[in-house]
């Protein structure tokens, strides 16, 4: 007895609509959670280039005001004033009190410490020679079309006749703005600080020689957007005008403030 052949049942075309709908609901979820996770990777990261960069900005300039005014034992150099004025006659080499919203220029003199590599070297690297005083001073340098972040940036210079080592140089990008206050002494205590002003103020009351601590503001930004964008508001940099980034402008920022006590002032 032949029997007729049998036939599998499939999926009727609702089904499969179905299943695919289904399928559809699954891929959207799982992709949300993707982009969400990607977005919150992102924006982590770029919260902390920023904490770096910040970070990184002052203790580049912290570590050159703790040595301002060092000469090593034995130096045949006269011992330099700790921080330049802002009339030093070495040009670029001097303080300045800038315009908001790159802000001021700071400069200390030392004589190099020795690196662990056995060489003396300026505020970007470069190798100098013993028993050579030098400027390190510290800026901004704006956006540019090679770059287009601004940066913390310095020069060197030779401290007897202000001749440059190095010139403008980036370390660290990210950062928009400096501001400096300098302390000037009490009148009860020569190392106490009465208290903090700007450089053209220092400069009008002749209290160059009285200046026994530095306070030091930056701001830094993500470099890279963020999401949600941030909300647009005034960030304020010790006695500066406030900042206010464009409206177009969606990076985070962030203002990071230290005050160095001058070890080499007598």
């Amino acid at each position: 007895m032949i029997r007729p052949p049998k036939h599998e049942n499939g999926f009727s075309l609702i089904e499969l609509l179905v299943a695919m709908a289904i399928g559809l609901i699954l891929l959207l979820g799982v992709s949300q959670v993707f982009l969400s996770s990607r977005q919150t990777f992102a924006t982590n990261d770029s919260m902390t280039k920023l904490q770096e960069n910040g970070r990184f900005a002052l203790d580049f300039i912290a570590s050159t005001a703790r040595q301002a005014g060092y000469l090593s034992p034995g130096s045949p150099n006269d011992r330099p004033f700790p921080i330049q004025p802002i009339n030093c006659a070495k040009g670029s080499a001097c303080s300045s009190n800038g315009a908001s919203p790159t802000g001021d220029r700071v400069s200390f003199s030392a004589e190099p410490a020795l690196m662990i590599d056995g060489n003396l070297r300026d505020c970007a690297g470069t190798v100098v020679p013993a028993d050579k005083v030098i400027i390190n001073s510290y800026f901004i340098i704006p956006e540019a079309a090679d770059n287009p972040q601004p940066s913390l940036g310095c020069s060197s210079y030779n401290e007897k006749d202000g001749v440059a080592i190095t010139l403008n140089q980036r370390l660290i990008d990210g950062i928009e703005s400096l501001q400096v206050l300098y302390g000037i002494a009490s009148n009860q205590s020569p190392l106490s600080v009465g208290s903090f002003i700007s450089a053209d103020r220092v400069e009008l009351q002749n209290k160059w020689a009285d200046v026994v601590a530095v306070r030091i503001a930056v701001l830094a930004n993500s470099i890279d957007p963020v999401t949600p964008v941030p909300p647009q508001r005034g960030y304020y940099l010790l006695d500066a005008a406030p900042i206010i980034p464009a409206a177009d402008d969606r990076r985070a920022k962030q203002i990071f403030t230290t005050t160095i006590q001058l070890k080499n002032v007598y």
